[in-house]
């Protein structure tokens, strides 16, 4: 998957289901440039409607993520968890380009991300009480950001999430595709909740 731009922007997709009920479809996200041009599109295709509803952001999921011509690019699966969260990012092949690994912290809220051969490549950190900044840092030096944006009226009344991906420094590929994995594990793991 080749990621040209230095920002997108990852805007969930909201039916009118989730506005007026209380239940829990599944996850879809357009990928856009930040002029608003759609370059991806993610979907949630693994996972059953009970688990949706009653284990909500706990549950086991795949993303998968298209591009325009509707060709599978990336995936991002999670297994069923407790506390922390553990997320493989594959390639269409099957080929594991990372993991994204939730650390446990009392206030802050910490993934590491690592590469196809486990070595650490990002540390991403939330700082209390600013849980909607996500600094990414390589080798403690900051070199990205995910920002959580205000999308509007619809958040009031869904689990609806808007967030900004600045890739800043980073011009590897594969790095750039764990960072964009990396926005939607932050939303399904820390945003995935009822407003109602």
């Amino acid at each position: 998957m080749e990621i040209s731009q230095n920002k997108l922007i990852i805007n969930q997709q909201i039916e009118n289901v989730e506005i007026f009920t209380n239940f829990e479809t599944r996850n879809k996200y357009s990928i856009n440039t930040e002029e608003g041009k759609q370059v991806l599109y993610a979907y949630e295709e693994k996972g059953h409607m009970l688990a949706r509803q009653f284990l909500a952001m706990n549950r086991p999921y795949l993303i998968n993520f298209i591009n325009n011509d509707k060709t599978t690019q990336l995936t991002l699966e999670r297994e069923f968890f407790f506390i922390l969260a553990k997320h493989t990012v594959k390639e269409p092949s099957g080929r594991i380009i990372g993991h994204i690994n939730q650390k446990f912290a009392w206030f802050n809220r910490i993934l590491e991300i690592y590469d196809g051969n486990n070595q650490l490549k990002f540390t991403c950190i939330s700082k209390f009480p600013h849980i909607w900044t996500y600094d990414i840092f390589k080798n403690k030096t900051k070199v990205s950001k995910i920002l959580k944006k205000w999308s509007g009226a619809k958040e009031i009344f869904t689990d609806a999430d808007n967030f900004l991906i600045d890739f800043s420094l980073i011009t590897n590929q594969e790095e750039k595709a764990l960072l964009l994995a990396t926005g939607i594990a932050i939303d399904m793991r820390f945003f995935e909740r009822k407003k109602h």
